[in-house]
């Protein structure tokens, strides 16, 4: 009998590119260098140089290991997630955070919310929902956290279009380049065909820089006439000002708009404003019409959950379980909001001790420069160059992580950045 003979598909598959930010990591860990500094990843180090839990999340943690028992310990959560972490996040976003202004949206449960994995599992959940049922069709800052791109394409977007955010010329956004970009598009286009738009609420990773709070308010006028669908990535809440109400700006300014008819998205995560990184705790928020259907969240939420069931089944308990009590217990949300404040105070620090050394200004461009990257627009020559002479790791784009910095490598890194600017 002669049997017959294949080739394997599985020989055809190529290597893929490593991940832009994470890929970098590992060549850093093997780097020896013993000067090395890892300015890449989005994750904030204290002046010493670690991942300090925050003393409101470490008191919460305390609770929870106490009484984990009576958190039904290790049992799977409901698909959409823990009950107790979606009352009490619906009500420090939508209640505290927006001072009443989503007040109708609550009362008459025109908000549907699920747990996710993260911001990064909400934006991926959003993303497979919208593409689905809203739109295909999506536009995103021509500079944007690396990862977003990948999300979109792999979630059912078939059109990926740039908006003019980030001016390289001169460092600044271009508010009116990029509402251009969105006019001529729709005057090109059926307006009454809805199309996404990504949107940082604030501290825009990568480049650092916000519009204005005015800025933003012509932005949202825009969109709203030209009947987008605004999905908001809110990653970095509170560490634009220090303050976590303060920095739900953005939601305010849509809601005051009145009703999205095609929705309004907030993808959540309490990975840098609690420090819950690997624990993947967030939420994604669906604001629906308040004269929509009846039984409008009830199908939304009904179509959310076989998304969810595909994707990872039900989230996480533990991290949910901690952030549930710094929000449940009125001393830990006030420690909490402290802690935010002294990291933001830190950040700050740093900025003004790069900017003394480089006398860089848009360091301290406070009204515009928020968060915890600074964008360096170092060309790709120049990342590598800093990587390889002075083992100090940029993302690809020129992005750095400006909590990688503190005061035993200060000095270090002023001198190598300064020489790097010259090249």
């Amino acid at each position: 009998m002669t049997r017959f003979k294949s080739t394997s598909l599985l020989n055809k598959i190529e290597s893929a590119p490593p991940d832009r930010i994470l890929g970098l990591t590992d060549i850093f860990n093997k780097d020896a260098n013993p000067k090395k500094v890892n300015l890449t990843v989005g994750i904030y180090k204290d002046n010493f140089g670690k991942v300090a839990t925050f003393p409101s999340v470490k008191r919460a943690q305390d609770l929870v290991n106490k009484n984990y028992q009576s958190f039904q310990s290790l049992t799977y959560l409901p698909i959409n997630g823990n009950q107790d972490y979606s009352k009490n996040v619906l009500d420090f976003i939508w209640n505290d955070s927006c001072q009443g202004l989503a007040h109708n949206y609550l009362l008459n449960d025109k908000i549907n919310f699920v747990q996710t994995l993260s911001g990064t599992g909400a934006v991926a959940l959003a993303a497979k929902f919208l593409s689905k049922f809203i739109s295909k069709t999506i536009w995103v800052p021509n500079y944007s956290w690396s990862n977003h791109l990948n999300i979109f394409k792999e979630n059912g977007f078939q059109y990926i279009k740039p908006y003019n955010y980030y001016d390289d010329s001169n460092g600044t956004i271009s508010v009116d380049e990029w509402l251009s970009n969105l006019k001529l598009n729709r005057s090109q286009t059926d307006i009454t065909s809805p199309q996404c738009i990504l949107l940082h609420a604030c501290c825009h990773n990568p480049t650092g820089i916000d519009p204005t709070k005015e800025q933003w308010k012509t932005i949202i006028n825009t969109i709203y006439e030209l009947n987008m669908v605004p999905i908001i990535d809110m990653a970095y809440q509170g560490l634009e000002s220090g303050n976590l109400i303060d920095d739900a700006y953005l939601l305010r300014t849509c809601l005051s708009k009145g009703d999205w008819p095609n929705g309004l998205y907030l993808c959540q995560s309490f990975a840098k404003n609690m420090g819950l990184y690997g624990e993947r705790v967030g939420s994604l928020s669906i604001v629906t019409p308040l004269n929509s259907n009846s039984n409008t969240n009830l199908n939304i939420d009904s179509q959310l959950k076989p998304i969810i069931r595909s994707f990872y089944s039900s989230p996480p308990g533990y991290g949910s379980h901690v952030a549930n009590q710094v929000l449940l217990n009125k001393d830990l949300k006030l420690q909490w909001f402290n802690d935010v404040q002294n990291m933001v105070n830190r950040l700050k620090i740093i900025r003004l001790n790069l900017f003394n050394n480089l006398k860089w200004h848009d360091l301290i461009d406070f009204e515009r420069q928020h968060g915890m990257f600074y964008f360096t627009r170092f060309t790709l020559k120049q990342v590598h160059h800093l990587r390889n002479k002075y083992a100090i790791y940029l993302t690809d784009d020129g992005r750095l992580s400006l909590s990688g910095i503190n005061d035993s490598n200060i000095d270090y890194v002023s001198e190598a950045l300064y020489e790097v600017a010259k090249l």
